[in-house]
């Protein structure tokens, strides 16, 4: 009886076995594992979305500005014409604006520096009656992204972030710009797609009657 009780307290002193063991230690390590891989992936997702604010607020202040400009323009030039920016076709836009009550000729343009692959919304304005004086450019929202497809106006994929949407009515001779900002950012994981922001504009003044040639003539810096 003595002998029985011995051996029971041995058995039950005894812990685990090295396969218990090693059965725990694997157990323990793939939950571990899921753990680590949930916090990873909810801090790239913290990130991401961190990212995408930043460039969303940047690019609204500029599409708000754009958008007090063109509607109070007078004239607005032809994205698809203007070369005077160092830019593609349809990627600056000129106005002839009194936004604040002063005529002004202003300029938008989305640029690419060397190969980088996100651009930079940038402005300068000068006034009509002076063709020898124009501000530097100044950058209003970074990390734009280019269009992933050749334009096409029935394609949103591909609209440039400057054009005349003929898509739409206007009920006067006034013109439809149609402005598009793609917008990255480099903190993001890559394969992230950028964040679009699109807005047509129609100019309140932009009408027939004011000089074609106004704000034509782009002074050089």
């Amino acid at each position: 009886m003595l002998l029985k009780r011995i051996r029971r307290g041995r058995r039950e002193e005894s812990g685990f076995t090295l396969v218990e063991l090693l059965v725990s230690m694997t157990i323990f390590s793939l939950l571990m594992g899921i753990i680590l891989s949930l916090m990873v992936t909810m801090m790239y997702q913290a990130k991401d979305n961190l990212g995408r604010q930043r460039a969303v607020e940047q690019g609204r202040l500029g599409l708000a500005q754009i958008d007090r400009q063109i509607r109070s323009g007078n004239l607005i030039l032809d994205p698809s014409g203007d070369l005077t920016a160092g830019v593609p076709s349809n990627y600056s836009l000129r106005i002839y604006t009194q936004e604040g009550g002063e005529d002004l000729c202003v300029q938008w343009r989305v640029i690419f520096y060397g190969t980088s692959q996100l651009g930079q919304l940038e402005y300068r304005e000068w006034k009509p009656a002076d063709t020898t004086t124009v501000t530097p450019w100044s950058r209003v929202a970074s990390n734009l992204a280019k269009p992933p497809v050749a334009f096409s106006a029935a394609n949103s994929q591909s609209w440039p972030p400057f054009w005349v949407d003929t898509t739409l009515p206007t009920g006067t001779d006034a013109q439809n710009i149609r402005i598009t900002l793609r917008l990255g950012d480099p903190d993001v994981k890559a394969g992230s797609k950028p964040q679009v922001l699109t807005s047509v504009v129609t100019g309140r003044n932009t009408v027939f009657g004011y000089p074609s040639l106004t704000c034509n003539t782009v002074p050089t810096p």
